[in-house]
């Protein structure tokens, strides 16, 4: 049982009703949960957003734990807080719909990228600084070997429900792996990353795979449909997009998403394979981890707002306690027609 359903299961109907009305009856509280629909905040990224102190802050988030609206989990050192998962015929869930409908404030958005651009900064510095030891200290989690077999099934699996898959894109491709078993595969492969020192090993590892290209590039800045900024590139469209280890990086998990969905045609997939959700607070320290893992709640909320419908998924334990989700996806539209071809 969650934080936010153990409350809930203390109140009565009508205390529930009376407690998340009152809660949401704040223009600072309802803002709040305006800015947690898509992701998480911790209470100084908060603080920053609204430019409120933090005594008053954490007063305000208070009456919204309190009345089940949202939940907070720890991050490393800090403590995150974003919406509640609630009944969607509940209340709350109708309260917290009628917010989304409502624009959010310019000035918001604005702080919004700032706060995203400093978490990628920290993201940066770090694999600027540790490039040498990171697969190592990734290694206590898990390894490419465990995982790359099953990305590339799905992508099989992708191509045998019809999908023309011939240019792929790996966001991230650390040391190249992924790489070269997908230019074994495919016709064009593209590996992505914003870190020059992570790019020098994955070129080491692919230098007899012509075939693949890399492209120092930040993934959220790739136009659909368009050549790449920086010659030589200059890819067609990618068929789809493999994302192993890299959501957890992500300043915006749900901007990584909506990201995919723009550059993937109607029948690409999309390939995600992250850790569950942990609590072993080394890895944030160890490995540069923005988040400890996901829910899968998680990752099909980002999904689904982004239009792409979960399509397959397999679960791998690993050592030390970590477990691996994989799982593919499809935009909606194209997944209802195939469904429909095959009935």
């Amino acid at each position: 049982m969650t934080e936010a359903q153990a409350i809930a299961a203390e109140l009565s109907p009508i205390e529930d009703i009376v407690g998340q009305g009152k809660a949401v009856g704040d223009w600072l509280r309802a803002s709040i949960l305006q800015v947690l629909h898509q992701e998480s905040y911790s209470v100084s990224e908060l603080c920053k957003l609204f430019d409120v102190p933090q005594p008053a802050l954490s007063h305000h988030l208070k009456i919204l734990l309190q009345a089940g609206l949202v939940a907070r989990r720890r991050e490393g050192n800090s403590i995150f807080y974003r919406r509640a998962s609630l009944a969607a015929d509940s209340v709350g869930a109708a309260l917290l719909s009628g917010l989304d409908r409502a624009e959010l404030d310019r000035n918001l958005h604005q702080r919004i990228n700032t706060i995203h651009q400093t978490r990628n900064q920290r993201s940066a510095d770090f694999f600027a600084r540790n490039a040498a030891e990171i697969s190592a200290e990734q290694a206590q989690i898990s390894e490419p070997g465990t995982y790359v077999d099953s990305v590339l099934e799905m992508l099989v699996e992708a191509t045998d429900e019809g999908a023309a898959i011939h240019e792929v894109l790996e966001v991230g491709p650390g040391g190249g792996e992924m790489l070269t078993q997908l230019a074994a595969l495919f016709d064009g492969v593209t590996g992505v990353d914003t870190s020059a020192s992570m790019l020098d090993a994955a070129k080491k590892a692919t230098v007899d795979w012509p075939g693949v290209r890399l492209l120092h590039q930040d993934f959220l800045t790739l136009q659909a449909n368009a050549p790449f900024d920086a010659p030589p590139f200059d890819a067609p469209p990618f068929d789809a997009i493999v994302a192993a280890m890299v959501v957890h990086h992500q300043a915006s998990p749900a901007s990584f998403f909506q990201q995919a969905a723009r550059l993937l045609p109607g029948a690409g997939a999309l390939v995600v394979a992250e850790l569950c959700r942990h609590d072993q607070q080394w890895a944030n320290e160890a490995c540069g981890d923005q988040w400890l893992g996901f829910e899968p709640a998680d990752l099909s909320g980002w999904a689904e707002r982004a239009d792409l419908e979960l399509m397959q998924s397999q679960y791998l334990a690993q050592k030390n306690g970590f477990r691996i989700q994989i799982h593919r996806y499809r935009k909606r539209d194209q997944a209802a027609s195939t469904r429909a071809l095959s009935t």
